[in-house]
């Protein structure tokens, strides 16, 4: 009996997939687009005279902690210090926090953010410097002054409250986009990949919670990832010297690799918990066996993804520089963030389907050895 071979879907034909699909249904760009335009306009949620505090209390900590003599040799270590901890007051906006969902869209306003879709540039690219600048919109036709954070708890707890509801609007965006488009009745179109993610309230809700937990799962991994590499960063800048900074690039370079592979191994967990609704780690452990084998392909999206993503930051700072244009900057990355994560499903359906027919191929064989 002659089988069906299944060949892999190809990059171009799940990105054509994902843009035409977020082009026939414009209501999914929605949250991606609401979300932009709440950070657009809301007033800013500031840590500036927090920091400003935190600086003099260090530097008095430091200049009675140290003679003259030594502060001198450390005057210019000192002035980079006061400038780092100065700018990053005047730059951070709570707000940001909405953004930072590994499963969310990309924010075109958010300064910092780390997902799925852009974690390459963010993570690999960003700490050599060698990401464009963040998307540079017009000032917000009306914003009010911003508002500081006063103690670091109130810092901490707005900072919890403001993540999980980052994660609470990123899996619903996802069960959403998922419900949405693929449908039984669209089971011969490229993006249905499996069944869909319908489901009750129940199931709903144990989806939002296993996926939050996934993502504080990822969150920790990655804190713990960075560890040693904000070690090596601070030694660097104590003792300057030649072999530390060689240390310095032999555990950024480890540390940079383990953390590539880790989130590569993850990368369709949501969606096996999604489209197949099974248990998050029976879901984590299927998207690690697919990627066997498919590691450099999937890369290849990934990256083609993140390119798209970072190149387009351009073109969004030059569409914004006007109220309107600004609209229609959030609008446009609204448009492509949504059409990369069809495009993810899309090529997870054709991922999957090799990766059953192997299986179906292994069982056979098995079978008729017996």
């Amino acid at each position: 009996m002659q089988k069906e071979t299944i060949s892999r879907l190809s990059i171009i034909d799940a990105l054509t997939t994902g843009l035409v699909t977020a082009a026939r249904r414009p209501w999914l760009l929605i949250v991606p687009f609401t979300i932009d335009l709440l950070l657009w306009l809301a007033p800013k949620i500031s840590i500036a005279a927090l920091m400003q505090r935190l600086l003099r209390g260090w530097e008095t900590l430091v200049r009675a902690t140290y003679s003259a003599s030594q502060l001198e040799v450390m005057a210019e270590m000192l002035e980079t210090v006061r400038e780092g901890m100065t700018k990053l007051g005047a730059q951070v906006n709570l707000l940001d926090t909405l953004a930072g969902s590994w499963l969310g869209p990309p924010s075109a306003v958010a300064m910092d953010q780390v997902s799925r879709l852009n974690f390459i540039s963010e993570l690999l690219l960003a700490p050599v410097g060698l990401v464009p600048q963040p998307v540079k919109l017009a000032a917000a036709p009306w914003q009010a002054p911003p508002i500081e954070a006063q103690s670091f708890l109130t810092v901490m707890l707005l900072i919890a409250v403001l993540w999980v509801v980052a994660q609470v609007v990123a899996v619903c965006w996802l069960r959403w986009i998922a419900s949405a488009v693929l449908r039984p009745a669209e089971a011969t179109t490229p993006a249905t990949p499996v069944a869909p993610a319908a489901g009750g309230w129940t199931q709903g809700a144990m989806q939002v919670i296993q996926l939050i937990g996934f993502c504080l799962f990822l969150g920790i991994l990655m804190f713990a990832l960075r560890l040693p590499l904000g070690a090596a960063v601070v030694l660097l800048l104590l003792s300057g010297s030649p072999l530390t900074g060689l240390m310095f690039a032999l555990v950024a370079g480890v540390t940079l690799w383990i953390t590539l592979w880790m989130l590569l191994s993850l990368y369709f967990t949501s969606e096996g918990l999604l489209f197949e609704r099974q248990p998050v780690w029976r879901s984590m452990l299927q998207g690690a066996t697919m990627m066997r084998g498919n590691i450099t392909a999937t890369l290849g999206l990934i990256s083609l993804i993140n390119l798209l993503l970072v190149g387009f930051r351009a073109v969004w700072s030059i569409i914004g520089q006007t109220p309107a244009g600004g609209l229609v900057a959030l609008a446009g990355n609204a448009y492509l963030a949504t059409a990369m994560l069809l495009a993810v499903f899309t090529y997870y359906g054709g991922l999957r389907k090799q990766w059953l027919a192997a299986v179906e191929k292994q069982q056979a064989g098995k079978q008729v050895g017996k």
